[in-house]
């Protein structure tokens, strides 16, 4: 129990460290020689654009409370700033002149680039600027993500990573920023806005989309296999309801990964408003929430009461209604219940599983998935107060949790493949059961009358006959196979113990022909043979007065054992011996054989007759060495 209570504390530290990492260290692309902007202006002169690609615009930019500029206003005159502005970080809460600011509204941000080492083309990433803005460079429009607009009739909403590209000739590079939110839940430039050759900036800007969306296919991909699993196990002692609903998280998971931070799937959807993309990715990762409770549900009973399930899962579902009957400022109002629930949510059944695994050492992996869903959602709270400047650690996160699912999915994998040969060995234990309930007590009767009989005329031979009985008993109840299987020779010693005995009950009526290769012997399905050699000889040869023979080929063929029944008998009616080829008739159990026969190319059960003629039977089963004779002989 030590040992499993270190090893989760080792894994959550581990995870809590990633967490906080953001927060010390910055992006090794970035230039550390360019000191931080300082009211307004930046000097670029000790940027080493060799080493350091990418540099991040940080420090006081100038800040313009309710005041849209535009290059031309500052071109035209100078404009004083109202205070300045630190990027990243949000205004709301700031005090600007005496005043503190509120969440909604508009205001500029502008800073001057100077000493810029490097002439040609560059380019500007704006990552995330709430909750819509305009970016100019050089009195040119450079990005727009929504409409920023001094009343909240004319504004849009628009918060979508953008990459700009422009040509730097010398001078100073002079970037203004509009902004304007009348819906989030608070207002600013949360995240550093970059500067950067222009290949290298393109380069990370596509390394990050296809990250994203490797993430999403990994997820869907995740999705697919689970559900193929769940349908495939649906019925019968296999069915796993987890598997269909961790099928669903997946897909909720990857289209509400895909809508946030990159928000990479609206490279596919390009058309989409964004007040929709906002809202469904809202919707899908609190939908995440209801499936993971009844996954938490399902995986154990009792680790979560029926009761709390539904209970929240109603809660969530109205959230979700409101998400999408709602505007997103009206739903915002309640966010930060819902995140602190989801907090309160996930952190106890992290505890949960926890406990369960430390005293029963059972669901780590269950446990280590809802580490990753915390560390994500800590993260994505973190992110959205602002408390965090980055969110690419989100990527990690998903890319451990895919794992996890991952070894999830082979786990259960082995779990369903254990369960199904327990299955399939019941199965062929009836079946066996089946064919040793073909022993009539008639047959038993007689053979002991016949054996009574011999006693007093012919002592020997009725005690051959009775060590005769004694064999074919044995053999028709062994006890002692390896995967239901036996030597050839021993099932051939039921076969002739039975044969002998109904030759001597009806003495001249019955002759058998035995065909056998010299020293052979392989391993076959148990009571393969002595059935279909005791229905010939029931159905076939003893319902003609005159008797019959039975001629019995056993002889090996490439990587087969070749088996052939044949009898002189009264055959099989055309209709019958069609009911038997498709199963519909049980007949001596011809289905069961052949199923127990082996799936190898060219195995199988061959059906042969004609009324009047006789009938054939012949077993193609795979060659297999005998392993331990001395195992059955005993």
């Amino acid at each position: 129990m030590t040992k499993r209570t270190l090893t989760l504390l080792m894994i959550t530290l581990t995870g809590l460290l990633m967490l906080f990492i953001p927060s010390f260290l910055k992006d090794g692309r970035t230039s550390e020689a360019i000191p931080a902007a300082h009211q307004g202006k930046m000097n670029a002169a000790g940027w080493d654009v060799a080493n350091s690609p990418v540099i991040r615009l940080d420090g006081q930019w100038e800040f313009y409370w309710n005041r849209l500029l535009t290059p031309q206003d500052f071109a035209d005159a100078s404009p004083i700033p109202d205070g300045y502005m630190q990027v990243p970080s949000l205004w709301n809460g700031k005090t600007i002149n005496g005043q503190k600011l509120p969440t909604h509204g508009y205001a500029t941000y502008r800073l001057v680039l100077e000493n810029t080492p490097y002439q040609g083309m560059l380019a500007l990433k704006k990552v995330n600027v709430r909750f819509s803005s305009r970016v100019f460079v050089n009195g040119q429009e450079l990005l727009a993500d929504g409409v920023p607009a001094r009343m909240a009739a004319e504004y849009r909403s628009g918060n979508t990573p953008q990459l700009g590209f422009f040509e730097h000739k010398g001078g100073p590079i002079e970037i203004i920023v509009q902004q304007a939110n009348y819906e989030y839940i608070n207002s600013g430039i949360p995240a550093s806005l970059e500067l950067g050759l222009e290949e290298s900036m393109l380069l990370q800007h596509q390394q990050k989309h296809l990250m994203s969306l490797l993430i999403f296919g990994l997820l869907c991909t995740l999705a697919l296999l689970y559900l193929i699993f769940f349908l495939v196990t649906r019925d019968g002692v296999l069915r796993n309801p987890m598997l269909l609903l961790f099928s669903l998280f997946c897909v909720l998971f990857a289209l509400g990964n895909g809508l946030a931070d990159q928000r990479s799937l609206l490279l596919l959807w390009q058309d989409i408003p964004f007040i929709l993309v906002f809202k469904l990715k809202d919707f899908f990762l609190s939908a995440c929430f209801i499936v993971l409770l009844w996954i938490f549900y399902h995986f154990k009973s009792g680790l979560l009461p029926l009761r709390l399930a539904v209970t929240i899962s109603l809660l969530y579902a109205c959230y979700l209604a409101t998400i999408l009957g709602f505007p997103i400022q009206t739903y915002l109002r309640i966010h930060g219940l819902v995140m602190i629930a989801n907090t309160v949510v996930l952190l106890g059944l992290l505890a949960r599983s926890s406990s369960v695994y430390i005293k029963k050492g059972e669901g780590f992996l269950l446990f280590t998935a809802l580490l990753s869903i915390n560390l994500y959602s800590a993260d994505s709270i973190l992110f959205s107060l602002g408390f965090e400047e980055s969110s690419s650690f989100l990527q990690i996160y998903i890319m451990f949790f895919t794992a996890v699912m991952i070894g999830y999915l082979s786990v259960e994998y082995r779990s369903t493949v254990a369960r199904l040969r327990i299955s399939m060995q019941q199965v062929q234990d009836a079946e066996i059961a089946f064919l040793r309930a073909q022993i009539k007590p008639h047959f038993l009767y007689n053979s002991l009358g016949v054996i009574a009989a011999q006693t007093t005329q012919e002592p020997q031979k009725a005690k051959n006959l009775l060590y005769d009985l004694t064999d074919y008993l044995r053999g028709s109840f062994h006890f002692k196979t390896q995967d239901g299987k036996i030597p050839l020779s021993e099932e051939m010693n039921t076969v002739r113990a039975y044969l002998s005995i109904e030759q001597a009950r009806f003495d001249n009526l019955l002759r058998i022909d035995y065909d056998i290769e010299e020293n052979l012997d392989a391993m076959v399905p148990l009571l393969c043979l002595q059935p279909i050699v005791e229905n010939a000889v029931r159905h076939g040869i003893f319902k003609r007065a005159e008797g019959g023979s039975v001629r019995l080929r056993i002889h090996r063929k490439d990587d087969l054992v070749v088996i052939r029944v044949e009898d002189n008998g009264l055959g099989i009616p055309q209709a019958q011996l069609e009911r038997i080829r498709r199963g519909d008739s049980a007949g001596v159990g011809l289905k069961n054989i052949q199923q127990r026969l082996g799936t190898r190319r060219g195995a199988g059960l061959e059906l042969e007759s004609a009324e009047g003629v006789g009938t054939a039977v012949t077993l193609k089963i795979p060659y297999e060495e005998v392993r331990d004779a001395d195992y059955f002989s005993g």
